[in-house]
């Protein structure tokens, strides 16, 4: 006897909200995996994609071919199987081989059947092929671009029969779309290679409607689907003003958008109704953005049909704002990468012979390959940066960016927001939404100089990134989960600072997984003339110098100072001496008093001889922190950095 709530109302209701909440999260991950994506990664989405669509509607196997006219032939572009099916895979379909289900599709129709013997009596030859091949159950649907039949999508089952239900056809039909666009933006993609300019701009993202308006707001180009639906002829739509098309309680919006591409050189998107010539309207998802071609500026545009999804307007706009965070994030690490190939990374700036140099590096060697924290101690000056870029370049996300924060130099009340980002209207002057270094860093690394200056509030938030892996947006709700390295580094000794309650003990100790120490340059002196020589070939390059010997006696006074700024500050006095050099001979002496250090000065403790140090600069620059002439600028650190040093070395401007 069956369960009399099995099959309550109640029941039936949850199991189709159940249901629709499955295909609504199914939906959202295939927007995103296959938006905007570059040719060579479309095929491997797309096999990605059919495993999900197998999963969800729980078939065997998946297909998706291309119809082909010279040969009238619909060949297998794309296939998945689960791995325990078994049977034959076919490589096309013609008049000869399933004529029936090639015919149907060829002319726009769709075949579904539960069982094979629910086909008609003309379909014999198909329908006996099929039960020879195990097919129980079978789903094929054509896919139309620009109202021809160019791909088919197949679902079908081997170990069992499965009823296709009005709903499910409905999610396919749906899916069906965005695989649709995916493999018509692949055809844009490949013939844009051949074609001029104007094709690859009208022509490139989403295949219904292409466009491209002067800074005037007229016409210029535009793709034979405009013409179709607008209902104008060539002649008609040439120089058109571009809100003829759109409905008069969208006109000010779109113009405010069209406005903003052109002075912002920013994408904007906008929803509006289309009018037609026969006075019919259609609901219209459009983007645009600039381009300047001969020198003149264009509004590149892409519209696609929202029809469909108007009845579910929160979810497509769900969707527009992760295209939009994809695209920001793309943007940023775009930024990022370029900003990374403008350096070098590798050992090679890493300067010295030393034995805890190169101790040092032996430690990166170690550690690089792996995901684990770095925590990089040394005092200012020592080069820690190149170090994080030595592990960056040899660990298993070296393709990506390393984004790079020094925590001195942000102000405390915006370091959340820097990490973690915010969402519009989280504080005053938050108009936008904006991702943080976290999310922009995910699958990459982020480098976190200078982490001892985080404000003390900010290291529970940092602290549960690094052992959960997630966090919320400033004003936001949604946990954000990512896959992040960090390597950080610091000019302090944490462990003093967490005695006095500045630094997190249980942050210190994740942070402290694989300490690096990076020894200052008066540790290691016996590296001098190898980073003397490395700057002068630098700066011969740089200034057109010709510089090709230091003077015996200069290496040796280089040698006696006591580097509190390190090698940055070597870097900088070699530097100031190839300015004022006039020979081939690099001499110290023409350098600046400040320079010349009393040896007595040398037995000083080291936090007594900086704080001497920067207020000896600090006086030579009548105590202006940064600026061109600045302390900073001389001792070349940020000059938050600075501030923070004086903070801590209790340094203050006489009266």
């Amino acid at each position: 006897m069956d369960d009399p709530q099995k099959n309550s109302p109640f029941e039936h209701y949850q199991d189709a909200l159940d249901e629709h909440l499955r295909f609504e999260k199914l939906l959202g991950l295939l927007s995103a995996k296959l938006v905007n994506l570059p040719l060579e990664s479309i095929d491997t989405e797309i096999k990605e994609s059919m495993k999900l669509l197998v999963d969800f509607f729980e078939a065997d196997r998946c297909h998706i071919g291309r119809f082909e006219k010279k040969t009238n032939k619909i060949i297998v572009t794309h296939y998945y199987a689960k791995e325990d099916v078994a049977t034959p895979q076919i490589s096309s379909i013609g008049t000869n081989s399933f004529s029936f289900i090639h015919n149907q599709v060829v002319n726009g129709e769709r075949v579904i059947f539960s069982n094979p013997n629910e086909l008609p009596a003309e379909a014999k030859n198909d329908k006996d092929e099929l039960i020879k091949m195990g097919i129980k159950s079978l789903f094929v649907l054509p896919l139309k671009i620009e109202n021809e039949v160019k791909f088919a999508l197949s679902l079908s089952t081997i170990n069992k029969e499965l009823q296709w239900k009005e709903h499910t056809v409905q999610h396919i039909k749906i899916i069906s779309d965005i695989i649709t666009n995916v493999l018509s933006r692949k055809i844009i993609l490949e013939e844009n290679t051949e074609k001029e300019l104007w094709s690859q701009s009208i022509l490139q993202g989403m295949p219904q409607i292409a466009y491209v308006f002067d800074s005037e707001g007229k016409l210029k180009r535009w793709n034979e689907n405009l013409e179709k639906i607008l209902g104008y002829s060539p002649e008609e739509l040439n120089n058109k003003f571009v809100l003829d098309f759109i409905v008069e309680e969208f006109k000010e919006e779109t113009m405010n958008r069209f406005m903003k591409v052109l002075q912002d050189n920013k994408e904007q998107m906008v929803q509006y109704e289309l009018l037609t010539k026969s006075g019919e309207t259609h609901p219209y998802q459009g983007s645009g953005s600039l381009a300047v071609i001969n020198g003149e500026k264009y509004l590149i545009g892409m519209a696609i049909d929202i029809s469909d999804f108007k009845n579910s307007q929160s979810l497509v706009e769900k969707q527009l704002e992760e295209i939009r965070e994809l695209k920001n994030q793309i943007e940023a690490e775009n930024y990022y990468l370029k900003e990374e190939l403008k350096k070098s990374h590798s050992f090679d700036e890493i300067i010295g012979k030393h034995e805890t140099l190169l101790h040092s590096l032996y430690r990166i060697e170690q550690v690089a390959p792996t995901d684990t924290t770095v925590l990089l101690e040394g005092e200012t000056g020592t080069g820690k940066e190149l170090f994080a870029r030595a592990i960056h370049q040899r660990s298993k996300r070296k393709d990506r960016p390393l984004v790079v924060v020094n925590c001195a130099s942000i102000p405390p009340n915006l370091v959340e927001s820097e990490l973690f980002g915010h969402e519009k209207g989280a504080f005053t002057g938050a108009v936008s939404k904006q991702i943080g270094k976290f999310e922009l860093t995910d699958g990459a690394t982020l480098f976190l100089d200078e982490v001892g200056e985080l404000p003390y509030n900010i290291q529970s938030k940092l602290l549960r990134v690094l052992q959960e892996g997630t966090f919320e947006r400033v004003g936001g709700k949604k946990t954000i989960k990512v896959d992040v390295r960090i390597i950080a580094a610091t000019n302090r000794i944490l462990e003093e600072e967490v005695k006095k309650n500045n630094f997190r003990a249980d942050l210190y100790y994740r942070l402290n997984v694989y300490p690096v120490t990076i020894a200052p340059l008066r540790e290691r002196k016996s590296d001098i003339p190898l980073l003397v020589e490395h700057f002068v070939n630098k700066f011969n390059n740089k200034f057109g110098k010709n510089v090709k010997s230091v003077t015996k006696k200069t290496i040796q006074q280089l040698q006696r100072y006591s580097w509190t700024g390190n090698v940055r500050e070597l870097e900088n006095i070699i530097e100031r001496a190839m300015i004022l050099s006039g020979s081939s001979k690099l001499n110290i002496e023409k350098l600046p008093s400040i320079v010349n250090i009393k040896n007595e000065e040398e037995t000083l403790p080291l936090e007594e001889y900086e704080r001497r140090y920067i207020i000896s600069v600090l006086e030579k620059t009548y105590w202006r922190v940064d600026g061109p002439n600045g302390a900073a600028k001389i001792l070349d650190i940020h000059p938050e950095t600075l501030r923070s040093r004086m903070r801590k070395l209790q340094i203050k401007r006489p009266n």
